[in-house]
């Protein structure tokens, strides 16, 4: 974080930085990783989970 002097709503600042950090959008690119690392995340679960469901022997 930098002292560029970034202030709250309400005008307050702590020891020269900002209370609230300065906002960096994201890029598409960074956008599509992310939807990528989520999707290759949660699929493993998902078929795991199915594995699991499928084989559970209930008597």
């Amino acid at each position: 974080m930098n002292k560029k002097g970034y202030t709250t709503e309400s005008g307050g600042r702590q020891n020269g930085f900002a209370i609230e950090p300065e906002i960096n959008p994201i890029s598409e690119g960074e956008s599509r990783k992310s939807l990528f690392l989520f999707i290759g995340i949660l699929l493993p679960f998902l078929i795991g989970g199915f594995y699991y469901l499928k084989h559970l022997n209930i008597s």
